[in-house]
């Protein structure tokens, strides 16, 4: 089998880092859940049912468990969650209640085109982490001109946006109604530029 090209790998990270909605498949048993990518690890923090931690075969698919579902994770479940993961998720998803969560342990990932990645191929931690809360902080001191930022590169208007994480290659929204996900023009290769390229584009927003 041939190893997936750039396009497919580029691909894949972007549906990897915007699986937020899922259905937790465990020995075949279904649990409608949500998840994150962990920007420290590049695993899946996920809300999961106490008797999936008994199981022996573990997927995320994402969205939702159907015959068209953009991507399956194969994972293996870990039940330590740290503080600062469990925060994460809470900054993402808003739970009414806490959740259990549990690490998912990334092995490997089959995409809707057919495509099966590893995470030594699809790199899911993000290089620009320690940048992170400085980024969300720019993003979210006008949310007019996230607001507009959005429009700009999505072409829909969000209601109340507040950016939650920023990676090398986009920019995690949480909106009124859900989380969104905002494609660079270009990657952030320099984690020390990552500043200016978003203050080009809050700029770019406001032309």
């Amino acid at each position: 089998m041939l190893d997936p090209n750039d396009a497919i790998l580029n691909r894949a990270q972007h549906i990897l880092r915007s699986a937020w909605s899922c259905t937790l498949l465990y020995d075949q048993s279904p649990f409608e859940s949500q998840c994150m990518i962990d920007p420290r690890s590049g695993d899946f923090i996920i809300a999961v049912v106490k008797d999936a931690f008994d199981a022996t075969d573990i997927t995320i698919a994402s969205p939702k468990d159907s015959f068209d579902t953009r991507v399956r994770i194969s994972v293996e479940l870990c039940e330590t969650t740290t503080e600062e993961q469990r925060d994460r998720f809470t900054a993402y998803h808003l739970p009414s209640t806490t959740p259990l969560l549990a690490i998912g342990k990334f092995q490997y990932a089959k995409i809707d085109s057919g495509e099966v990645v590893t995470p030594e191929q699809c790199e899911l931690r993000n290089p620009i982490l320690g940048a992170m809360g400085p980024l969300c902080k720019a993003l979210n001191a006008d949310r007019s001109r996230l607001s507009s930022l959005c429009s700009m590169i999505t072409g829909v208007a969000h209601d109340s946006p507040l950016a939650v994480g920023v990676d090398d290659t986009g920019i995690d929204i949480r909106a009124r109604f859900g989380l969104v996900r905002l494609i660079l023009p270009d990657p952030i290769t320099d984690p020390d530029n990552a500043m200016d390229t978003i203050e080009q584009l809050l700029e770019s927003a406001d032309a």
